[in-house]
């Protein structure tokens, strides 16, 4: 008894140290992705360029991480998870330095091809490590701590890249923000010796590996169609949220940026309940239904009704918190969806979704904040919803049907 005791321990810390440096990978991750956003006025006199011309790289950015995700995903299967995460920083953190280095226009575009090399490698890598390395049972949690850390990232980087800045200057806010990743990332480094003598090793009666073609299945296909409506869904009410409520609601755009906040820290709230729910439930499509379903109806509520300004935070919470609640599902649906051997692969596919909503959603809003369609944001919102839940449905029938 004491010994099983001590051995489920011993697991269990390695579990949670294997969560903790592989979430803070994923925050580096998301803070990269958003740390020149908050430089952007600085940087048009720092390189004198215009605010298109910034623009142009951060697609770049988006169009390399897309057309680059799914092949990284290959190589994670290939030649190991801990050791495409550090070259993944290392790629991240040489574009912010690359930049103050040299403060140059040609200098940001290959920097935006860098970071965008970087940030493909994140989800293939840390989703492969969490599966091979989590207790089953625990892996709803592991997800949604996973998920966190990466809002997290995003939640930090303004103030902490506008702080160094105000000490040293948007050239030393650049070079430090490139040493951040670089030292959260030294934790993997103890377990990279043994994931190369693992790969190294010779392995007895191996199973042959499911071919590449043989992961691009309908279920794939969809998740990644799935993956692209969630980024659609939350993306745009996130991106558009200020304007979209002040335009709407005819409030001071303070009430939007305070609504803006409020929807981010009701999504990671619901992103850490929704893994203990994941852990619970035996379908990952219910809980979806259930989530976004209720999501979908608040967000409705709020062009349909045009409450005041303290209904309408209130329903904004709750849209988020239940948006956030189906994320660690849709990862378990992803998981059961790949096969052993290539988690990584499918990984990499489905989670390029991520990029096209990411090029898509910014431009459909943009739009109709144009247009003084304000409401059409969480009607196009709600509907992108509705649409993920009846993918999610379809995909664990799929599995069901599937399974012997």
């Amino acid at each position: 008894m004491t010994t099983t005791t001590t051995d489920g321990t011993l697991e269990q810390r390695q579990e949670v140290r294997t969560l903790a440096i592989v979430s803070s990978v994923h925050l580096v991750s998301h803070f990269y992705w958003l740390a020149l956003v908050p430089l952007l006025p600085a940087l048009t006199g720092l390189l004198g360029v215009s605010y298109l011309e910034l623009g142009v790289a951060l697609t770049l950015m988006n169009a390399v991480s897309a057309a680059t995700q799914a092949p990284t995903g290959f190589m994670v299967d290939r030649f190991g998870a801990r050791l495409l995460l550090i070259l993944g920083v290392m790629l991240g953190a040489a574009g912010f330095v690359l930049i103050a280095a040299v403060p140059t226009y040609p200098s940001l575009l290959v920097a935006a091809v860098l970071i965008g090399l970087g940030n493909a490698v994140y989800h293939p890598a840390d989703y492969s490590i969490l599966s091979a390395e989590m207790n089953p049972q625990r892996m709803g949690r592991a997800y949604s701590v996973h998920t966190f850390s990466g809002y997290l990232g995003f939640a930090v980087a303004p103030p902490v890249v506008l702080g160094l800045a105000w000490l040293g200057g948007p050239r030393f806010a650049l070079a430090a923000s490139g040493l951040i990743g670089v030292v959260l990332a030294l934790p993997l480094l103890p377990g990279l010796a043994q994931e190369r003598r693992l790969a190294r090793a010779p392995k007895a009666a191996a199973a042959p590996k499911t071919p590449a073609l043989a992961l691009i299945t309908g279920s794939v296909v969809a998740l990644t169609l799935m993956f692209t409506l969630v980024n659609l869904s939350t993306g745009m009410m996130q991106t558009y949220m200020v304007a979209a409520v002040s335009d709407l609601l005819n409030v001071a755009q303070s009430v939007g940026a305070m609504a803006l906040t409020i929807f981010f820290f009701a999504l990671t709230a619901g992103v850490l309940a929704g893994g203990f729910v994941a852990d619970r439930s035996s379908s990952q499509s219910l809980v979806a239904l259930g989530g976004f379903g209720l999501a979908a109806v608040f967000a409705l509520m709020l062009p349909i009704f045009k409450p005041g300004a303290t209904l309408a935070l209130v329903l904004i919470a709750a849209s988020a918190f239940c948006a956030g609640l189906i994320m660690p599902s849709r990862d378990l649906l992803v998981r059961k969806a790949a096969p052993a051997d290539a988690v990584g692969r499918v990984f990499g596919i489905v989670t390029t979704g991520f990029n096209f909503g990411g090029m898509i959603g910014p431009l459909i809003g943009g739009a109709l904040i144009d247009w003084r369609a304000p409401a059409w944001v969480f009607y196009g919102s709600a509907a992108f919803m509705v649409m993920t839940v009846a993918i999610a449905v379809a995909v664990e029938r799929s599995a069901a049907r599937a399974r012997p």
